[in-house]
């Protein structure tokens, strides 16, 4: 890989970074995607620098190819973002049942008040 090729992708992991950054101030994004999408791009990086890095660890920890332990590693990320996912939806979705609850319950009190006062 050239030189000039790596310092395009490294300007470009630091513009990826600035956005993820940014996210997290507009509370668009929660504080712990924003430390897996560093640690992410920190990998990257790495892999940029280090020419054989990735084939290296690859074969340290037991992969055939590099590739293989890319899409392993995209899915176990994938699958803890889908998890974190369910939780959250799971946690808003009790929220939700709890004030429909309190809503419903509030609004029978004050039918029943306004009748009352009739």
């Amino acid at each position: 890989m050239s030189i000039s090729l790596k310092i395009v992708l490294i300007i470009i992991l630091f513009i990826y970074w600035f956005f993820i950054i940014k996210s997290v101030k507009n509370k668009s994004m929660r504080i712990n995607y924003l430390i897996l999408w560093l640690f992410i791009g920190i990998c990257m990086i790495i892999a940029l620098i280090i020419p054989h890095f990735v084939e290296d660890f690859s074969h340290l920890i037991g992969f055939e190819l590099p590739i293989n332990m890319i899409f392993s590693f995209a899915i176990l990320v994938i699958m803890y973002i889908v998890y974190d996912i369910t939780k959250q939806l799971t946690k808003e979705q009790n929220k939700n049942t709890t004030l429909t609850q309190e809503l419903s319950i509030m609004k029978k009190r004050i039918d029943e008040l306004e009748k009352k006062g009739k």
